[in-house]
């Protein structure tokens, strides 16, 4: 009888445990599931930047190049004309 007890303490115990594990991988794969999530929204934002830097300095190497080897500049007021048709 008392190694019924002791073996019926021992399962309830056993299975406590397996049931806060099973809690703790739930919980754990949520919060992965969530980092993850942000991760790849980082790697959006990253790969936006990256686009937007190239093409601003696609910009920079046109003006550069109109600058100096075309001797081109950004017309002064006086320089403009309006054509109206």
């Amino acid at each position: 009888m008392k190694l019924n007890l002791i073996l019926f303490a021992v399962l309830i115990i056993c299975a406590l445990t397996t049931v806060n594990f099973k809690h703790l991988t739930r919980s754990n794969f949520a919060t992965l599931d969530e980092e993850n999530k942000k991760t790849l929204d980082l790697k959006d934002q990253q790969t936006m930047l990256r686009i937007e830097e190239s093409s601003e300095s696609r910009i920079e190497i046109i003006e550069q190049t109109a600058k100096h080897k075309l001797n081109m500049h950004i017309p002064k007021k006086t320089e403009k004309k309006v054509i109206i048709r």
